[in-house]
């Protein structure tokens, strides 16, 4: 009878229905050494995995450290000596905070600080003379006058409202008629709602940014008056998405293409070009200008990116009438010339271009114009330097406290990784119990972790150069400033740090500065990975605690300039080490040996199957054969 065997090779032949064997059970005993060599190599494989986690794990907190004490950006940057001495401006009057604002260096001298007399820079700016768009505008004929308009009327909508303005006296001038044009439009719409002005004997009426419009009335029309002409009936504004040459402005712009200049840049546009685009043409440009329009004054205006009296603005048209359209000629009535800042800053005065500056390190910022005296004190925030460094050592033993868990954990040898076999066996807790056992001490002695921890360790205690003279030790050590590493085999920490707050406290007040360069004084020397041994050590002698720690962290798990060590060794999702790495390798060394110890099996057990069906073929025909004799006999 030929059926399916349960062999490891899927192997289909005749079982052992005739000769009565667990030919499945045999075939397997048979392979066991050979399946005993797959368990072996999966459970090196496996141990290799674990091991990459448990490196990994430390890679990522030495990386979270680094991130949050050695990025610049970050605000423990512990490489800034604002981390360690930290000195504020208090003004004795809380209110003039709001005219100036002051951000000192970690060694700044000063004791106290007296500003007075605060002007603040500003822009260049130039704006239209007048309303760039066509408004509703009216004529009046001076050889007409007087003019009598009583019981006249004309029609005026305002964003779809209109009502009709009835006139009730005789003009001899258009101001007259405009001041009285401007009195019933406030009764009928309300003050400022329209905006009336009179250049000559043209009267215009501004809506402000709304639609509006002017009719003749229907009875009694004003225009049918002589000596008076509607010369446009509406207003508009500038739009955006439409081009030069549909838009309407006052002063009509001419031409095909526009070339002009600002602060020397060059523009060209056709006009076809839209308005949007010429104005993010120049504000785009090198020009350092900012075009902007408003649609409520209905004027465009051209504003200095820079402040102070350098921040001039210069404009010209070469084709066509462009600038002189939208801006006009830059005069004394539409050009506002840009002004520096100034301060008497300890009774001194000072002039600068710029509302933010900074003078001996002190950086002033200032926020408005004021006449009074602000006095402030200089006063050391050492309870915020004190909880910076605290946090910044408890966040150091935690990472020595991992690896070195992890350098000492027990190794178990006997619990060899579980096979699948052997957890069908077992219950949940038990098999957990027992990989407990597997993983740990994986990474029990490291090479790589221990050289690490005698780095971390010796950079504090190592003595600091000075930058002038390498020959000579800075003022201070690690000690002086109440900072020591506990003993690695009997301390709390295990070769951790440990504070003495008041040490601590008394040596930032006493001396900043060599507190300071204690630990943030930086080498001239470049970090790279791969530099001479002579060059690393000169490097590692001059710099500060904190650049000594930030080039160990570089070098065990930076990703620039080269990978770190341990990168290369377990590598670190993310990065170009992810499965370029030691540990990868030999896990797909080990995943290849598998792929040649299965294919091995399974030629095994076919050779077995095939040997046991043809057992059973030759037992099955020597059956036929001694029933045929029987019969025979019979």
């Amino acid at each position: 009878m030929v059926s399916s065997v349960g062999g490891g090779g899927g192997y289909t032949g005749i079982s052992g229905l005739v000769s009565g064997l667990d030919t499945e059970s045999i075939v397997k005993k048979m392979t066991a050494a050979s399946t005993a060599k797959i368990d072996k190599v999966n459970q090196q494989k496996q141990l290799l995995l674990w091991q990459q986690e448990d490196y990994r794990s430390i890679i990522s907190k030495l990386m979270d450290f680094q991130g949050k004490y050695f990025n610049t950006l970050s605000g423990s940057n512990v490489l800034s000596s604002k981390f360690f001495v930290h000195k504020t401006a208090v003004m004795l009057n809380p209110e003039h905070s709001r005219f100036v604002s002051v951000s000192l260096p970690a060694n700044t001298s000063m004791a106290s600080i007296e500003l007075s007399n605060i002007k603040l820079a500003t822009s260049s700016k130039a704006a239209s003379q007048n309303a760039v768009s066509q408004q509703i505008a009216i004529s009046f004929d001076p050889t007409s006058a007087p003019v009598d308009l009583t019981g006249r009327t004309m029609d005026v909508t305002v964003d779809g409202v209109t009502k009709t303005i009835e006139f009730s006296g005789i003009y001899h001038t258009s101001q007259q008629l405009g001041s009285d044009i401007q009195t019933l439009l406030n009764d009928a719409f309300g003050i400022d709602r329209l905006s009336v002005s009179v250049l000559a004997n043209e009267i215009t009426i501004n809506s402000d940014g709304v639609d509006a419009s002017l009719a003749p009335g229907s009875l009694n029309s004003v225009f049918d008056v002589s000596g008076l002409a509607l010369t446009n009936d509406h207003t508009s504004r500038i739009d955006m998405r439409k081009s030069i040459e549909q838009t309407n402005f006052t002063l009509p712009v001419t031409g095909d293409n526009f070339v002009f200049h600002i602060n020397g840049v060059k523009f060209e546009f056709q006009k076809q070009d839209t308005i949007a685009t010429v104005i993010n043409k120049i504000n785009a440009s090198d020009a350092g200008v900012n075009l902007s329009y408003s649609s409520i004054t209905d004027k465009f205006t051209l504003t200095s990116n820079m402040t102070g009296s350098t921040s001039n603005i210069t404009i010209s048209d070469e084709t066509g009438n462009f600038l002189s359209s939208v801006i006009g000629p830059l005069t004394g009535e539409n050009y506002t010339a840009g002004t520096d800042a100034s301060v008497y800053i300890n009774g001194t005065k000072v002039t600068r271009s710029s509302n933010s500056f900074t003078i001996d390190g002190i950086t002033y910022s200032l926020k408005a114009e004021t006449a009074d005296t602000i006095n402030m004190n200089i006063t050391s925030d050492t309870e915020e330097v004190l909880a910076n460094i605290k946090d910044f050592v408890n966040d150091y033993n935690e990472i020595l406290d991992a690896i070195n868990t992890k350098l000492s954990e027990a190794r178990y040898r006997e619990f060899a990784p579980l096979t699948e076999e052997q957890k069908k066996e077992m219950s949940e807790t038990e098999v957990k119990l027992w990989e407990e056992k597997s993983k740990s001490g994986l990474l029990k002695n490291d090479d790589n972790l221990q050289r690490l921890v005698r780095s971390l360790r010796s950079a504090f205690y190592m003595p600091v150069k000075n930058l002038d003279d390498n020959t000579q030790n800075l003022g201070l050590n690690i000690t002086d400033v109440g900072i020591t590493t506990d003993n690695y085999f009997s301390g709390k920490t295990k070769g951790g740090l440990v504070i003495d707050e008041q040490k601590l406290t008394q040596a930032m007040e006493k001396d900043a500065q060599s507190v300071i360069d204690l630990f943030t004084q930086a080498s001239d020397k470049i970090y790279t990975p791969d530099a001479p041994a002579e060059y690393k050590e000169e490097r590692y002698n001059e710099s500060g605690l904190m650049h000594r720690l930030s080039d160990i962290l570089n070098d065990y798990v930076g990703k620039t300039l080269g990978s770190g060590i341990l990168l290369k060794k377990a590598g670190y999702p993310g990065s170009s080490t992810e499965f370029e790495n030691t540990v990868t390798k030999r896990i797909k060394s080990y995943e290849q040996k598998l792929d040649r110890l299965l294919d091995s099996l399974k030629r095994e057990e076919n050779r077995y199957f095939s040997q046991f069906t043809a057992m059973e073929k030759y037992l099955a025909m020597m059956n036929q054969q001694a029933a045929w004799l029987n019969n025979s006999l019979e």
